[in-house]
């Protein structure tokens, strides 16, 4: 099975998934953002998919794609993270 990395975020009061937009259009088509809720976050290249909704849909495309994802896990246990300050995941 193939694997890739993915960072996760962490703070007091939720997480997120960096993923880079060419990982989502090559699993979930050009119009990619139709998959995922407002609730993300995007800035540049990457959007930051929120932990509940958003993640398992990744994780189940990925399952889908016999792709195994690692996590590597970035914690701030003191104060939000400033991923809630980027643009909100937006539609299409």
């Amino acid at each position: 099975m193939k694997t890739l990395t993915f960072d996760v975020y962490n703070d007091p009061g939720h997480g997120w998934i960096k993923v880079s937009k060419k990982h989502l259009v090559r699993f979930f088509g050009e119009h990619w953002r139709k998959s995922f809720t407002p609730f993300s976050y995007e800035r540049g290249d990457y959007t930051y998919l929120e932990e509940d909704q958003d993640a398992a849909t990744l994780i189940q495309r990925l399952k889908d794609n016999q792709i195994q994802p690692v996590w590597r896990h970035h914690y701030n246990e003191s104060r939000y993270s400033r991923i809630r300050n980027y643009s909100p995941l937006q539609p299409i």
